[in-house]
């Protein structure tokens, strides 16, 4: 009988071993993941080699809604530049070369430069005004 219960506390104890365990990676893990808001900006779509890049863009902002309001033909053109990346073939990237265009995706800002992983693009202006 005493061995019976010996081995049950051993089995209960190493239960609450790997219990207490999963709680503390799932608490890292979930500490360690990064917020990625989605981001949209507007600019020109340019190529340099074999880079394509959102030129004269204006200061990403996040979008909070669902659905967005889109913003207007006439919305000034900023100072900023953006590196888009992702599957930009998909999204027919050189038929906006030199057109001013609506951009989202995510963010990913270093030292070097800002990049956006593109989602979605769409055509404004013809020209770059």
């Amino acid at each position: 009988m005493r061995k019976r219960q010996g081995a049950r506390r051993v089995k209960i104890q190493k239960s609450m071993q790997v219990v207490l365990t999963m709680a503390v990676l799932s608490g890292v893990l979930v500490s360690a993941a990064q917020r990625m808001p989605l981001m949209m900006a507007i600019g020109c779509v340019a190529q340099e080699g074999d880079q394509w890049w959102l030129v004269s863009a204006t200061e990403p902002v996040e979008i909070t809604e669902e659905v967005p309001p889109e913003p207007e033909v006439a919305t000034e053109l900023g100072e900023g530049r953006l590196r888009l990346i992702g599957t930009l073939d998909e999204f027919g990237i050189s038929n906006h070369t030199g057109h001013k265009v609506r951009v989202k995706g995510i963010l990913i800002e270093d030292n070097d430069e800002t990049r956006l992983n593109l989602t979605s693009i769409r055509h404004m202006l013809p020209d770059c005004k």
